[in-house]
């Protein structure tokens, strides 16, 4: 397991930040339903977003895609 630095933390979510797609910012009303849907994309999704990360972060890395996942679903709360 990869060991996240705040300067890791930081570069993925000034990444998030910049990518403009509502499919990775989708905001569900039902937490279950945003669940089944985070678990039947997962692999899709952690392999997508690695174009957008520099090869030190890893995205199937489990540390790594815990961050990144509770990122995803803080900025879509937010509304990007």
């Amino acid at each position: 397991m990869a060991y996240l630095s705040t300067q890791d933390q930081d570069l993925i979510l000034h990444i998030l930040l910049q990518i403009d797609d509502p499919a990775y910012l989708a905001h569900f009303q039902d937490p279950s339903t945003e669940e089944a849907w985070l678990q039947a994309n997962e692999a899709f999704i952690q392999h997508d977003l690695q174009r957008f990360f520099p090869p030190t972060i890893d995205t199937a890395d489990p540390e790594t895609w815990r961050y990144i996942r509770g990122q995803l679903l803080h900025v879509a709360e937010r509304g990007h």
